[in-house]
């Protein structure tokens, strides 16, 4: 049913405009916040934890706009992978830091490239296929069906997709062996004994350690990119920034880092970060800052 249901919502959407799916998941969350609690529930907690200069008030209408924000990415996946599949610069309007990105490719030692849950990855990868050999590392949903149809879609520019287990983990080295892009969503939170505490948005937040091992192993560039929505429906804007020499210290200094070049990420604008996940449930002290009061 829910492999269905995702194949309809692809399907749906692809017959829009980026315009008119972002009216509709604006609507659409509107309701989401009006019925679901616990969706309210996290995405404040979130925006209360991370933001606490802000105003109540404030701070409310962040975790608002991020529940619109986070459907539209859903919304848009049929325009992404079905309308400008085999033309993802109709819809990039900008790419920054273009340089940073040719630059570290240049250097002759492949690419290790930091994707946070930001605006749209679905563009970003798109757009990163049309290099030989990209490859990024994904955790198959419980779904079967579903995992097919991400691996069609996701696939369609040629990307090579690893999944996060010991045999991705192999393939991962393989990549950066032969001077290609490895792109890694770095801010799931792991499971227990996969990663260590560092500071995010200044809470503590318990962080994979993957990324900042292969990054010190491999010493290979690490960039980080995102892709920011427009607004009114005029695209997206890629950004490239090159990461702290930082990130190639100790294991608890590179993954305070990649938290921190995540957060400046993040400030780009940060409704676009995906505040509807827990991402601080697992705290050292036992605590469950999500659970209802």
């Amino acid at each position: 049913m829910r492999a269905f249901l995702f194949q309809f919502i692809v399907q749906l959407s692809s017959w829009s405009s980026l315009r008119t799916t972002h009216r509709w998941a604006t609507w659409m969350s509107r309701l989401v916040w009006r019925w679901s609690e616990k969706q309210r529930r996290i995405t404040t907690t979130n925006t209360q934890l991370c933001y606490p200069q802000l105003s109540h008030d404030d701070q409310i209408q962040l975790a608002q706009d991020s529940l619109a924000e986070t459907l539209k990415s859903m919304f848009e996946l049929g325009l992404i992978w079905k309308k400008y599949g085999d033309d993802i610069d109709a819809i990039v309007h900008q790419v920054h830091g273009h340089d940073v990105l040719q630059k570290a490719l240049d250097e002759g030692q492949g690419l290790l490239l930091a994707a946070p849950h930001f605006g749209n990855w679905e563009v970003l990868n798109l757009w990163l296929s049309r290099h030989p050999g990209f490859s990024f590392l994904y955790k198959p949903p419980k779904e079967a069906k579903i995992e097919q149809l991400l691996l069609r879609y996701r696939g369609q520019g040629g990307a090579n997709q690893i999944t996060a287990d010991a045999k991705g983990v192999r393939q991962i080295l393989q990549v950066l062996k032969q001077q290609r892009i490895l792109a890694i969503l770095p801010d799931q939170q792991p499971k227990s004994g996969q990663g260590i505490y560092a500071p995010f948005m200044g809470q503590p937040a318990y962080t994979m350690t993957l990324f900042s091992k292969m990054a010190i192993k491999t010493q290979a560039p690490v960039v980080l990119a995102v892709a920011e929505r427009l607004s009114d429906g005029k695209g997206f804007d890629l950004h490239f920034r090159r990461a702290s020499e930082a990130i190639y210290a100790d294991l608890e200094t590179s993954v305070a880092t990649l938290n921190q070049e995540i957060a400046a990420l993040v400030n780009l604008a940060p409704s676009q970060y995906q505040w509807t996940y827990k991402r601080f449930s697992i705290q050292a002290d036992g605590s469950k800052p999500y659970r209802p009061q």
